[in-house]
């Protein structure tokens, strides 16, 4: 009996030890608030999908190629012709600067540095837009990077502003010309 109380205590330390990895991981840090947007557009035909980025961490953070200041904040997303500078590519700020979207449907998520990490590789390795791989394409496929339930690419706006809304997404949840002071950006404008 003693030998089978000893086997089952050991048995439970073992257990315990390799669920130690396990709950580091689950008690990193949260370093940044993730956005999934969408803006109905009132200058030109097609709505849009881009990603907000909140830094919630006591230093500076990196998102895609772009230094977010500790309280900062930074949207990205893909543009077809509409975009300046070049147009197509991915641009940093210049959803903060357009005044013309309206009506925002965002859903959010809080990220780890390792959950972040995950969403700058989708980032920095994405510079373009087209007709199917367009601002949702690149903007849901770096939202479901950092996130555990991916959402499905939908290229279409009016029928992924409704997936998101059925998974929780709010009207106008920030006011995102408030805090951004930063200027625009193109991603191949940035240092690696």
């Amino acid at each position: 009996m003693k030998k089978i109380i000893a086997l089952l205590l050991v048995g439970l330390m073992l257990c315990s030890f390799a669920a130690l990895p396990a709950s580091a991981a689950n008690d990193e840090k949260i370093v940044a608030r993730m956005w999934l947007c969408s803006k109905i557009n009132t200058k030109d035909p097609v709505d849009h999908f881009f990603l907000y980025f909140e830094n919630l961490s006591d230093k500076p953070i990196k998102v895609g190629r772009f230094t977010v200041p500790v309280g900062g904040t930074v949207s990205v997303g893909s543009f077809g012709s509409t975009g300046p500078d070049g147009g197509f590519g991915v641009y940093y700020n210049l959803e903060t600067e357009r005044d013309y979207y309206v009506d925002m449907l965002a859903i959010a998520t809080r990220l780890t540095q390792s959950e972040l990490d995950a969403v700058n590789k989708k980032i920095v390795d994405y510079n373009w837009w087209d007709p199917i791989f367009n601002c949702i394409f690149f903007a849901v496929r770096a939202w479901n990077a950092g996130v555990d339930e991916d959402l499905p690419i939908i290229i279409f706006p009016s029928l992924m502003r409704r997936i998101i809304k059925n998974h929780g997404a709010q009207y106008e949840p920030f006011d995102l010309y408030k805090n951004n002071p930063n200027p625009v950006y193109k991603q191949n404008q940035l240092k690696k």
